[in-house]
């Protein structure tokens, strides 16, 4: 692939999970690390955007990021205050407690300050295994009272209907076939990516977003680069503006040397 070095880039946002993460070591490569070194050295603000939730970011523990966008944009922070910040609606919180009540799927509740899991499932096991997490069981009744930020879901994607057509206010996106990013209609990674950015005075054009699964997908469109991991799913590699290697072969630091980011 022939790469064009943008021009003026003055922020990058990474996914955590399968850009950052591993899902071999499930751990940074190195040469990430360095990449996210260099770009500060560069004068390029670093940024996380993920689904995980700030309690969930051991992996990513020791990388220098300016800020961090989390629960897929609903809950944004940087240079210690808060940025923005945006629950799920109750009602539609409420609808999916009955429905996992009702025995329809499990269902992970996400709060600002901790998470719970209705029941562990072969669906439930297979996520945790991916990610390297223990999700602790709890009584999703809380939800119904609690600000609840996201919501993952898990069942096959062809039930997804089963959820929107039930809620009012929410959407869903994926990056595996196991489990749903749950998040407000108008809301993931592209209103968290595009608040961080508006909050730094940046323009979309001076950005660049790495990332490797559907819930990147958002945020690709508000920023005028895209890098998509060479591990990550098809329609991610077809919608960005540039593959690079995947996350075990230098695909960060790969990606921003042909970028002109810095030099290798």
């Amino acid at each position: 692939m022939s790469w064009n070095n943008p021009q003026g880039i003055k922020a990058a946002f990474f996914d955590a999970d399968g850009t950052l993460v591993s899902f071999n070591t499930h751990a940074v490569p190195e040469s990430t690390k360095l990449a996210l070194r260099r770009l500060r050295q560069a004068g390029i603000h670093t940024f996380l955007a993920t689904g995980r939730a700030g309690y969930q970011l051991a992996p990513v523990a020791g990388c220098d990021f300016e800020g961090c966008v989390t629960f897929n944009g609903q809950y944004c922070y940087a240079g210690g205050r808060v940025i923005h910040s945006r629950p799920l609606d109750r009602d539609d919180v409420a609808t999916v407690v009955n429905q996992v009540n009702a025995g329809l799927y499990q269902a992970l509740f996400m709060e600002l300050d901790g998470c719970y899991v209705s029941a562990h499932d072969e669906r439930v096991l297979e996520a945790e295994r991916v990610a390297d997490v223990v999700l602790p069981d709890g009584d999703i009744s809380q939800a119904l009272e609690h600000d609840v930020y996201q919501l993952n879901v898990f069942f096959e994607p062809e039930r997804d209907d089963l959820l929107l057509r039930t809620t009012n206010n929410l959407k869903m996106t994926r990056w595996t076939p196991n489990f749903a990013d749950v998040m407000p209609k108008h809301g993931g990674k592209a209103k968290g990516v595009r608040t961080m950015l508006e909050s730094y005075g940046l323009s979309p054009d001076e950005a660049v977003a790495f990332g490797d699964g559907g819930n990147d997908l958002s945020m690709f469109g508000v920023v005028g680069t895209s890098v998509a991991m060479g591990n990550g799913n098809p329609d991610v590699k077809e919608q960005a503006d540039y593959v690079t290697d995947d996350v075990d072969h230098d695909g960060i630091y790969n990606a921003c040397v042909n970028m002109g980011l810095f030099e290798g």
